[in-house]
């Protein structure tokens, strides 16, 4: 199962015994389950003995404590980093290799199956900026199941959440949040810290913590900008469209082509008149996405604190237009 945590000592098993440990999370999670309605929490059945044998000597085996999660037949074991991997792969690099097979055998030097590549393909080709905004609008209400289940923090750092298998939604599995247990009252994090001289954090908002900054804006920059031609590409045209400086209307013309490119491909090669009137709906949704991008790109009003915590975050893709 992609949610069993391991502990191979015995200072770590205790250790992870203790309220403000995962398996205490877990714990309070089972406690809180009916706030977990729509399931974007993992379930967790508690904790458990494995026993688990040396890769390198089958001879040799040892006890692990494990904390056991529910299996869901609609969650594959696919991460979200796994799943964006996927979702900004550039398969033209890999077409001349896989494309000579006619077995599902992965290729030698890519490791990708044509059925693999295939899959690739239907992600990309079928992903649309709704699907983005139904993706990122689940992300952040796990985020926010987790502080109504009383969790302080959350770790994002290595985007351990699990993708559905139609992915439309998520499912968070690494709650540790850095061993900060539940919600403590009083507490800073509820009261904040008086020791801050900065004006735009002297107003404490008590929010779970979690690594918005870093994390969630790489991920939506994958999202608008890599699909299907690799993260360096993503990142060649966040650095031009910042490069752009005060010429505003270059950087939103950068992205208004990506954004035809990558959601709206099938509407610029059509020629025939009766066309016209998609692609001027079509030309005026990528207009309105992209001054919506380029202000949360750029941290302009009023989007300039969007990575400050969750509700700011939803406040943000609340209003990412839609076709």
């Amino acid at each position: 199962d992609a949610a069993v945590k391991r502990s191979f000592t015995l200072s770590k098993m205790l250790a992870s015994l203790d309220n403000s440990s995962e398996a205490g999370l877990a714990k309070r999670l089972r406690f809180a389950n009916s706030l977990n309605s729509d399931g974007r929490i993992a379930q967790f059945y508690g904790l458990g003995i494995a026993l688990s044998s040396n890769i390198a000597n089958h001879e040799t085996y040892k006890f692990e404590l494990v904390l056991v999660s529910r299996y869901e037949e609609d969650f594959s074991t696919r991460t979200m980093k796994r799943f964006l991997d996927d979702y900004v792969a550039n398969l033209s690099s890999t077409s001349a290799l896989t494309s000579t097979s006619t077995t599902n055998t992965p290729a030698t030097k890519t490791g990708l199956s044509k059925t693999q590549q295939q899959e690739m393909q239907q992600l990309q080709q079928n992903f649309t900026l709704i699907d983005v905004k139904i993706f990122l609008v689940s992300l952040l209400n796990a985020f926010r199941d987790l502080t109504l289940m009383g969790v302080q923090a959350f770790d994002f750092s290595y985007m351990n959440v699990l993708v559905s298998r139609d992915y439309k939604s998520v499912r968070l599995i690494d709650i540790d949040g850095n061993s900060k247990g539940s919600i403590q009252f009083p507490s800073e994090y509820i009261s904040g810290t008086k020791k801050t001289t900065n004006a735009a954090l002297s107003l404490h908002k008590p929010c779970l913590e979690v690594d918005l900054n870093q994390v969630l804006s790489m991920v939506l920059m994958e999202f608008i900008l890599g699909k299907g031609w690799g993260k360096g590409f993503a990142a060649t045209k966040k650095s031009e469209i910042w490069w752009a400086g005060d010429n505003h209307e270059k950087a939103k013309a950068i992205i208004k082509q990506v954004l035809l490119e990558n959601f709206y491909s099938s509407t610029s090669t059509q020629t025939h008149t009766t066309d016209d009137e998609v692609m001027t709906r079509s030309v005026k949704h990528i207009d309105k996405a992209a001054e919506w991008f380029y202000a949360v790109l750029k941290k302009k009003t009023p989007w300039q604190n969007w990575t400050n915590d969750i509700y700011d975050a939803m406040r943000c893709i609340d209003h990412l237009p839609i076709a």
